[in-house]
């Protein structure tokens, strides 16, 4: 009874670990998720990422000393800001689209894409960015690949 329920034990677990395995080598990638939002969540990620930058800035300017001068702090503030945030959420959105269409920035994440898409909207060549951020999401796909196998 025992070998019983140590062999259907271990079958289970095999098979645990089989359907988990299979089911992370089909997680989305971040451009299939993206994809797969509503423009309403899309708008909700921009505005998220331009809270998350106005609190980094934030704490990065005036979090430096409370004897600064509070127009530099406010100049500060304002290029940190300004060299994050994408003014329009809707060309944010549009860009943002257009980059996750190429498959080879599939698995570049949010922020990477949010970033390029920035840099693109102000006119900036992002060509080599856009490469860096390919090869490191390549070796973030090897890397998920690699958890999925354990």
């Amino acid at each position: 009874m025992v070998r019983k329920t140590l062999l259907l034990t271990a079958l289970f677990l095999l098979l645990l670990g089989n359907a988990a395995s299979a089911l992370a080598q089909s997680a989305p990638s971040f451009a299939q998720t993206w994809t797969g939002y509503t423009e309403k969540e899309k708008h909700c990620f921009i505005t998220g990422m331009a809270t998350g930058v106005r609190i980094m800035c934030t704490d990065l300017t005036v979090g430096r000393g409370k004897d600064a001068d509070p127009e530099h702090i406010n100049k500060q503030f304002r290029e940190c800001f300004n060299a994050y945030v994408i003014s329009d959420p809707a060309k944010a959105v549009k860009a943002m689209d257009e980059l996750y269409a190429d498959k080879k920035n599939a698995f570049i994440p949010f922020d990477g894409v949010y970033k390029i898409a920035g840099l693109k909207l102000n006119g900036e060549n992002v060509d080599s960015i856009l490469e860096q951020s390919r090869q490191y999401a390549e070796g973030l796909k090897k890397k998920m690949a690699k958890e999925a196998k354990k």
